[in-house]
């Protein structure tokens, strides 16, 4: 606790390496966490610093980590953790402990190749995905359109039941002459003199069948009446199952006689983003069911295509998953380094200096680390830190805190930090705010339900290490400790007050009694008026105390 009284004591200190082991150093030196670096670049922009250009290839790096990980999410393929970070940041070995400019080489040529595939295979699956959903759409088109021609012609014979024509005389019946200037919704079947219907030489009508949402089908009816003033006729019917965008759609087929009428149509199916079809043999339920046949053959196949490609796009991102936050750490420690290098200040030796602030008890290991990085590149160890005697700014302030601290540790400084060594207000509040907030919330009930939670998320805290928490579930398990003091000081001024969920509970009984004994007290008696004390008007009672007062008792 000695640590957590005041703040770390810090040293200005100055840094001089060479170019080739300025990755390396800098790397072991962020392992230590003990040193922040100060800007000797302030007048330059960011795009005018030395390792921009590293910057930005480790900016596209993380795009394409981004890219994989939203196609992993719409795979529903779960990314496996790479355990925690400070199991990353002391197990750096193999490719990781090579050079920066090699590491970020490598990874882009292994992301970059795996981009490119999932680019293939995405715009391989739109493909299959829109013939696909084109041929379902087509085959329920069919299916109903088949349905609705059966049923006409059955109508047809039930209400001429003599007449003996075939089924492709009936099927007739769809292409029938219309009275000139009548809407089409009110036409009847023409007979010829000799009481026959009229060939197809004499009229004939056209169709447009297609699928459009369910949601628009009233606007789509209305207005299709509105743009041919009636002289179409449009027959609709509701596919039940839900199509492969999980949306309802329903089968749609007009009928109608002018070409000018057919190009209205058409602007008006494509206003509503509906998919056409041609369906020009619907007369000839044969041709119907024969295209219907082909249609389901097509139809496999392009299921088949289609699973091939989801399987293979799968098994990809399921390769992916094994690496691909291991991969994001990386990425963003090489653009740690590169942000913390771009402080330093180059000269014309191929040398670079900065200069920084690091805890005066990690001087030693920070010697080491240099040391150590020169080693793992076999060069000789050229890098030198000194402290700096001259003037320097203001020392920043540091505590060590642990995971009972840091929750007041952060409560403190969301109200300010403290100066450079001066006494930690953190350490009063660990032991005042609980209990404060106890006197507030003082009640034995409430204060046991925020005792439960509290033990739930000490027992759990493990979870806190979890990624998949967002950030009030984080916050939450970080104020585990300071949750469980201010339940205990709620339950024990609870006690005191004798309050149990707002509900006066006498636990422990009264230890104060009133008996006639007692020095220059009396017993209370209640007094029982017979009838309720007159009003006193206000005027009344405002004279009375004027009169009382000194001022105006000598007023004649």
């Amino acid at each position: 606790m000695g640590s957590w009284w005041r703040s770390e004591e810090m040293e200005y200190v100055s840094l001089i390496m060479s170019e080739d082991a300025a990755h390396a150093c800098i790397r072991e030196l962020g392992q230590l966490g003990c040193i922040q670096f100060t800007d000797l670049n302030p007048d330059l922009t960011p795009f005018q610093r030395r390792y921009v250009a590293a910057i930005k290839r480790c900016d596209e790096i993380e795009r394409k980590i981004r890219y994989v990980n939203s196609e992993l999410k719409k795979m529903d393929v779960p990314v496996q953790p790479a355990g925690t970070v400070d199991q990353f940041i002391d197990n750096i070995n193999g490719d990781q402990a090579s050079t920066g400019t090699f590491l970020l080489e490598t990874l882009e040529n292994r992301l970059g190749n795996y981009e490119q595939q999932l680019l293939e295979l995405n715009k391989y699956s739109v493909k299959l995905n829109e013939e696909y959903n084109s041929k379902v759409e087509l085959h329920h088109v069919l299916s109903k359109a088949r349905s609705f021609f059966i049923n006409e012609v059955s109508h047809l014979e039930s209400v001429d039941p003599s007449s003996s024509h075939s089924d492709q005389e009936m099927s007739n019946t769809l292409k029938v002459g219309v009275e000139k200037g009548q809407p089409l919704s009110k036409q009847q079947p023409l007979l010829d003199e000799r009481g026959g219907y009229q060939g197809e030489r004499e009229l004939t009508f056209s169709n447009i069948a297609g699928v459009l949402p369910t949601i628009d089908k009233s606007r789509f009816e209305r207005m299709l009446f509105r743009a041919t003033r009636g002289n179409c006729y449009v027959r609709f019917a509701e596919i039940e199952e839900p199509l492969f965008d999980s949306s309802r759609k329903v089968v749609f087929i007009v009928f109608y006689k002018s070409a000018a009428i057919e190009g209205k149509i058409k602007r008006i199916c494509d206003a509503f983003s509906a998919h056409r079809f041609d369906l020009r043999n619907l007369d000839r339920p044969q041709d119907i069911e024969a295209q219907e046949q082909a249609n389901g053959r097509e139809l496999q196949d392009a299921k088949v295509v289609l699973d091939k490609n989801t399987e293979a796009r799968t098994r990809l991102c399921t390769e992916l998953a094994q690496n691909v936050e291991e991969w994001l750490w990386v990425v963003r420690r090489e653009k740690s380094v590169y942000h913390t290098l771009n402080l330093f200040k180059s000269d014309v030796s191929n040398l670079l200096r900065g200069q920084g602030w690091i805890l005066g008890d990690m001087v030693e290991k920070a010697k080491t680390a240099l040391t150590r990085a020169h080693t793992s590149l076999n060069l000789p160890a050229t890098s030198l830190l000194e402290r700096v005697t001259d003037q320097h700014p203001v020392p920043p302030t540091h505590f060590r805190t642990n995971k009972y601290t840091d929750a007041f540790q952060e409560f403190v400084n969301t109200y300010g930090i403290p100066r450079y060594r001066e006494v930690n207000p953190a350490l009063f509040t660990a032991a005042t705010f609980p209990f404060l907030f106890g006197i507030m919330y003082g009640d034995i009930g409430h204060g046991g339900c925020l005792l439960i939670a509290a033990l739930v998320l000490i027992f759990t805290e493990k979870r806190a290490d979890n990624r998949g928490l967002g950030e009030m579930e984080k916050g939450i398990y970080g104020a585990r400790y300071m949750l469980f003091l201010m339940a205990c000081s709620a339950i024990y001024c609870g006690l005191i007050y004798n309050d149990y969920f707002s509900i006066a509970f006498n636990l422990f009984g009264s230890r104060w009694e009133f008996n006639d004994h007692t020095a220059g007290l009396r017993r209370p008696t209640l007094v029982h008026m017979a009838t309720p004390p007159k009003c006193i008007p206000s005027e009344s009672i405002l004279h009375g105390i004027l009169r009382q007062t000194s001022c105006f008792s000598s007023t004649p």
